[in-house]
């Protein structure tokens, strides 16, 4: 059975923690917190301005089997809670809170020459797709979607993660593609919008790794107030 440990309900930073030397955090973070995760760790650097936060991203199916092979960190945030059951019952890690979610939404390829005006054209066989691979969160909300829609759509090719799908479909290579909406920040594609009776919620749990005191401070962090309006701003939704 894995052991849960508590983590720190006091935002202070105990810089004893697994990842690197012992002032630096080590975080491994779902692809699709690459644009918001440096605003977050920013409000951390105000709190312990001497503190290394060091961050990588992956798919969290990625970071999980990392983590199972014993990648040395602090703290992980993954990108949906299904994941976590493929954890090393081993492994010593905190409980998983909670710090956000996130919905999906269709990004469409420049000038949408595929004519995608809704999700029910995602179920034209002319239409070419491209899906987060099924193993990991974006994908398995992908699959929970078209299963709610009742839609079977083709799918051209699965994507390692979230942020290679929208690339894909950026550079035209693909008509479409399902993402978070928060991807669609900033970027210069089309988009459309899940119908709400068919969206699908993501979680973002984050937990900490070998009793990591450092690792306890940063996922506090995430649930303080400035770091959820960080979030919020970047598209997250509520825990």
């Amino acid at each position: 059975m894995r052991r849960i440990v508590a983590a720190s309900a006091v935002l202070t930073w105990g810089l004893a923690g697994c990842g690197g030397s012992d002032d630096t955090v080590t975080i491994l973070a779902a692809s699709s917190l690459a644009d918001v995760m440096p605003l977050l760790v920013a409000v951390a650097e105000q709190t312990e301005p001497e503190t290394t936060f060091e961050v990588s991203y992956a798919a969290s199916s990625q970071i999980v089997q990392q983590l199972n092979a014993g990648i040395d960190a602090d703290v992980a945030v993954l990108a949906g809670e299904g994941p976590l059951d493929t954890l090393d019952p081993t492994l010593e890690i905190s409980s998983p809170r909670i710090v956000a979610t996130n919905t999906l939404a269709l990004a469409l390829a420049p000038g949408n020459p595929g004519g995608v005006t809704a999700l029910d054209d995602l179920d034209r066989s002319d239409l070419s797709l491209v899906l987060c691979a099924e193993q990991v969160p974006c994908g398995q909300a992908a699959a929970a979607m078209f299963e709610k829609a009742g839609i079977k759509p083709r799918v051209a090719s699965f994507e390692p993660d979230v942020l290679a799908t929208l690339s894909k479909v950026a550079s035209g290579e693909a008509d479409a593609g399902v993402v978070y909406v928060t991807d669609l920040i900033g970027q210069e594609v089309e988009s459309v919008a899940v119908p709400q009776q068919d969206q699908v919620f993501n979680a973002y749990p984050a937990f900490t790794i070998n009793d990591s005191t450092s690792g306890a401070a940063f996922v506090d962090l995430l649930g303080a107030d400035e770091a959820q309006t960080v979030l919020r701003h970047a598209g997250f939704g509520a825990p």
